[in-house]
């Protein structure tokens, strides 16, 4: 029973505190539910996931059913079905070590 108003995200090419590119992923809702949390904990899982659903999905540059989102704060203009199987492939590859 959870909606994609129940998490939010941020993503920058470089943080400072992090010195390279970042992905934030937090609660949508003030005290959130924990699904951040759960998120961090379970990070691989969540990339495969996303490496099937990507994958799979019969389009053939993004759409809705994989990487296009209406929360998207840069209007999905960033988004590129072939770099997030590649990027995720090798997340994948990387968490495996």
């Amino acid at each position: 029973m959870n909606d994609r108003w129940d998490i939010g995200g941020l993503s920058t090419q470089f943080f400072p505190e992090t010195g390279r590119p970042t992905v934030f992923i937090y609660d949508g809702y003030e005290g959130g539910v924990g699904y951040s949390e759960v998120g961090f904990n379970r990070l691989g899982e969540m990339i495969k996931s996303a490496y099937k659903t990507v994958s799979r999905c019969r389009c053939v540059s993004g759409c809705p059913s994989c990487i296009y989102s209406p929360k998207c704060g840069n209007s999905n203009d960033y988004l590129d079905k072939t770099a997030t199987v590649l990027l995720s492939h090798r997340m994948l590859k990387e968490l495996s070590r």
